[in-house]
């Protein structure tokens, strides 16, 4: 299977929260990260292939201790996570 892993790769997108999103949401939507949250962190930033605007994404979040889930944008109502959401995709703004 080792060298036929190529074929099985994709080319994933975080389409997701990032940090310069985190003003949309309030305060008390932030989830302090578990210790498994920093192991895998750590882990995934510790990998050579892993793209440099990932591990940003990943050192903003270790630095903080918290993390913020997508669905938290209903904080401003159920419309709004779909508009971001289509935003994002029509913007190209995902990494």
């Amino acid at each position: 299977m080792g060298l036929e892993a190529y074929k099985y790769a994709c080319n994933v997108r975080w389409l997701g929260m990032r940090g310069c999103d985190l003003h949309l949401i309030p305060e008390q939507s932030f989830i302090p990260l578990k210790p498994w949250d920093l192991q895998i962190a750590q882990s995934l930033m510790s990998s050579e292939m892993l793209q440099e605007n990932y591990r940003e994404e990943l050192t903003l979040m270790v630095q903080s201790g918290q993390r913020a889930e997508i669905e938290s944008l209903h904080f401003h109502g159920y419309d709004f996570l779909g508009k971001y959401i289509a935003t994002k995709i029509v913007q190209s703004d995902y990494i």
